[in-house]
C-alpha cells in the first residue's frame, strides 16, 4: 500500500527556537589568539607603511608615515574593541539532529548543519592553539567544495569528543 504524500504548513510561530542561553561558549583563551592575530596584522601594516617610507628615501615627508601609523593604530584599536565585544556572541550547540555555531554582533551569523549531511570532520590546531591546548572542529557536508562550519576556540578534549561524536553519527548513517 502506497501512503499519500503530505506537505503540511508549519507556521513560523510554531517552529522551535534556538535560545542564546542554549549555546556553549568557546574557551576564553581563544581571545588571546584573536588578539594575537589582530596585533600581527597591525605589525604587518606598520611594516608596509614604514618600509614604503624608507624605500622612497625621504622623497615623501615624514608626516605621511606618521599619519598612516596613527590611522593603522586607530583601526587596530577599533578592531580589537570589536573583537573583544563580539567574543561573547560566539557559541556552539549540538542537538539530536544538528550542530550550530553563532558569532558576531555587528554582523550576526548563525550556521546550522543537519548531522545526516556531514561527510567529514577534521580537528585543526595552529601553533598558538596547540600551545594553549585549543582546537577547531571543521565540518564538511555533501556537495560543498570547502568546509561548511568551523567551530574555533574549543578545549582540545572537547574538540576531540565533538569530532568522535560526529564521526560516530556519520558511521551510523552509512
Amino acid at each position: 500500500m502506497i501512503s499519500a504524500f503530505t506537505n503540511s504548513i508549519i507556521l513560523p510561530e510554531n517552529l522551535p527556537t534556538l535560545k542564546e542561553a542554549d549555546f556553549n561558549p568557546v574557551d576564553r583563551k581563544y581571545i588571546i589568539i584573536l588578539i594575537f592575530n589582530n596585533l600581527l596584522t597591525t605589525l604587518f601594516l606598520l611594516a608596509l607603511v614604514w618600509g614604503f617610507y624608507l624605500a622612497m628615501n625621504g622623497k615623501i615627508g615624514l608626516s605621511v608615515p606618521v599619519i598612516s601609523t596613527g590611522g593603522v593604530l586607530l583601526i587596530m584599536i577599533l578592531s580589537l574593541a570589536s573583537t573583544l565585544w563580539a567574543f561573547r556572541y560566539r557559541g556552539y550547540l549540538i542537538r539530536e539532529r544538528d550542530i550550530a555555531y553563532q558569532r558576531g554582533w555587528l554582523r550576526y551569523r548563525l550556521t546550522s548543519i543537519p548531522l545526516n549531511r556531514i561527510q567529514h570532520v577534521e580537528l585543526i590546531q595552529g601553533l598558538l592553539a596547540k600551545r594553549m591546548k585549543l582546537a577547531s572542529v571543521k565540518i564538511y557536508t555533501a556537495g560543498s567544495s570547502g568546509d561548511d562550519l568551523v567551530i574555533p576556540g574549543l578545549p582540545l578534549e572537547t574538540a576531540r569528543h565533538i569530532r568522535e561524536f560526529l564521526t560516530g553519527k556519520i558511521s551510523q548513517d552509512e
